[in-house]
């Protein structure tokens, strides 16, 4: 009955320490994070933003003014989700306005630009939307890494752009694009985004010259990764 005794009592001393064996292996625990927390290795969450910086618009005079004095301020906020390590969706939201010279008096400031060939400065107010394809071009190279700190991201896209105060036009304005993200911490990246667009022909309200006019866009940001 002694010997029982002392074999059980040497077991449950030796049971804690065989625990501990196996759960540290003499390395240093990893840091803990919300990708090895919650996922395996696949990215797979939602992100969202917003966004500034400027745009530019190509119609059919346009090229007669500077471009620097057609540059103009533009906003975009967005909501993402990526399916897997290589392609994700993103809806963006973006708008303020576009200046450019038309012929067109309606159309126009009323402010002259040239006389001669009966230019007037133009200022085109609009919102747009469009459905982004993401390509996690970085991914696809080197492989998934939840802490890489430079993502290189190209994407097709497709939407529509709408006129608010001059003649009203609808268009739709597929494009290509690249955005560029910059790690800061688990949950917060800056995005670099660089988009262009192009519409049917009309939407400043003047048709001929071209098929279709178009613009560009240069935005920087910040995202929120939604684990």
């Amino acid at each position: 009955m002694k010997k029982y005794f002392v074999s059980l009592l040497l077991i449950c001393l030796c049971l804690p320490l065989h625990s501990k064996a196996i759960n540290d292996p003499g390395d240093p625990p990893s840091k803990s994070t919300h990708r090895n927390i919650r996922f395996s290795n696949t990215q797979d969450f939602w992100f969202v933003g917003a966004s500034t910086g400027i745009g530019i618009y190509l119609g059919d005079h346009d090229k007669q003014l500077a471009y620097e004095d057609r540059i103009c301020p533009k906003f975009e906020i967005f909501a993402a989700k990526w399916f897997n390590n290589s392609f994700g969706a993103r809806l963006n939201i973006g708008g303020m306005e576009y200046k450019g010279l038309t012929q067109t008096k309606s159309l126009s400031t009323g402010k002259i630009f040239d006389p001669g060939q009966r230019l007037l400065h133009q200022t085109l107010k609009y919102i747009s939307v469009n459905a982004d394809l993401l390509i996690n071009i970085s991914n696809d190279l080197l492989g998934y890494q939840y802490d890489r700190t430079y993502s290189f991201i190209p994407y097709a896209t497709v939407g529509g752009i709408v006129g608010l105060n001059h003649s009203n036009e609808i268009r739709l304005s597929p494009g290509f694009g690249l955005l560029q993200t910059f790690r800061i911490n688990d949950l917060i990246d800056i995005n670099l985004d660089l988009r262009g667009n192009i519409h049917g022909d009309g939407f400043d309200g003047e048709y001929g010259g071209r098929d279709f006019d178009g613009s560009f866009a240069a935005t920087m940001g910040i995202s929120f990764k939604i684990w």
